[in-house]
């Protein structure tokens, strides 16, 4: 018989089917006909509504359909279930009275999903028929149908130029989003799903026109990246504790915001980062800057290449306005607009903690072995390249 040596770190080979996941694991060495068979188990919809997409989640286990009980059942499980239903989006996870009531086997309960499984089977529970409820606590999903997203609006005098109160259309009725947890990541995907290019600013309190009626969402949780509000967490439609005075709202661009270096250097990519904002340029405090932002705002600036990010005494002071803080790009970014960051004006800092930046436009080529080269030549390295560069022997 066959057998394959495989290298002390685990490896595991997935196919995964309509009917049948394979995983094939091992530490050492295994045979071929050594495997473990995981089947997807198998889900459905039960309920008056099912034809649309809600109903009380029930699962096939031992040759028995039974129902999971609600504890701890939140939007991240009912993504997970209306994925392996074949929804494209989980939009609801329902409790309690939201929904009709099972009967005998109570298979669940303590699901626990990340929400990027792609079935119920890969979520931790209590375990099979573990469980201390009855079957008014049985979960429920509510899904929408393939390629179908939540629809979103602008509302206020400035909505036509992309900054308003967000608001959301649910069950055949608008309403708004209450501001709790609300920042810059879900004013981009908020933004992206209205079609502009950039999210600029997550805007909260007093800076939002109030609304009026029915508060949709609370505590919405999106990571930037994704393309509706429908694929972001939150506490459940219509499941809230806030007033209009706390409806949530977007700025939103479809150009980047203008950057510029200044200071005595600037003409040689050397210099203070400035961004223009509402008409006024103003600086970046130096909190969490690194070169992944540097990156960023040197390719902004038209350069190849982000050398160094500078700090403090690196930096010429700058007066003014300061406009943000605690920018974190990831370094891939197109333009400085993408970046995470604490909030347009939102800081305690002084102009002695200005962010700069060190751009270049040529490559930089050194064959260098360090593994055969101390720390203190590489630092001299380095300090040589960065003194041949702002001595312009390598020409921008």
């Amino acid at each position: 018989m066959y057998s394959v040596a495989l290298y002390k770190i685990s490896r595991v080979f997935r196919y995964i089917g309509n009917h049948a996941r394979l995983f094939f694991i091992s530490l050492g060495t295994f045979n071929f006909a050594d495997f473990i068979c995981i089947t997807a188990i198998p889900l459905r919809l039960q309920g008056p509504s099912t034809i649309n997409g809600t109903g009380r989640v029930e699962i096939l286990y031992n040759g028995q359909w039974g129902t999971i009980c609600d504890d701890d059942w939140d939007i991240k499980d009912a993504r997970v279930v209306c994925r392996q239903l074949g929804y494209k989006y989980g939009v609801r996870a329902l409790q309690g009275s939201q929904v009709p009531d099972g009967s005998g086997q109570i298979w669940l309960d303590n699901v626990r999903c990340t929400g990027s499984e792609q079935s119920l089977s890969e979520c931790t529970h209590s375990g099979w028929g573990i469980e201390n409820c009855g079957h008014s606590e049985d979960a429920g999903v509510e899904c929408s149908s393939a390629g179908k997203s939540i629809a979103v609006r602008l509302r206020g005098p400035s909505s036509s130029n992309g900054t308003g109160r967000a608001e959301v259309f649910y069950n055949g009725q608008w309403g708004t989003i209450c501001d709790d947890s609300w920042d810059i990541n879900d004013a981009r995907v908020v933004c992206r799903q209205l079609g502009y290019k950039y999210g600029v600013r997550a805007l909260q309190g007093s800076q939002v026109p109030d609304g009026s009626g029915q508060i949709w969402l609370d505590d919405v949780r999106c990571t930037g990246s994704e393309q509706s509000l429908s694929d972001c967490l939150h506490s459940g439609w219509g499941n809230e504790n806030c007033g209009h005075s706390e409806d949530a709202g977007i700025e939103c661009s479809s150009v980047a915001i203008p950057l510029r270096l200044q200071g005595p250097s600037s003409a040689n990519g050397i210099g203070r980062v400035e961004v223009l904002y509402k008409g006024q340029w103003g600086t970046i405090c130096d909190h969490k800057w690194d070169i992944n932002d540097a990156n960023v705002v040197c390719h902004q600036l038209g350069y190849k290449y982000g050398l160094r990010a500078l700090q403090k005494g690196q930096v010429p002071s700058g007066t003014g306005q300061i406009w943000l803080k605690d920018v974190e790009c990831n370094g891939v970014e197109q333009n400085l607009t993408s970046c995470p960051h604490k909030g347009w004006g939102n800081h305690n800092c002084n102009h002695h903690q200005d962010a700069g930046v060190d751009c270049y436009s040529s490559a930089i080529m050194l064959e260098l072995d360090f593994r055969r080269t101390s720390r203190q030549s590489k630092g001299l390295i380095v300090s040589s390249v960065l003194d041949l560069k702002r001595s312009q022997l390598w020409a921008p």
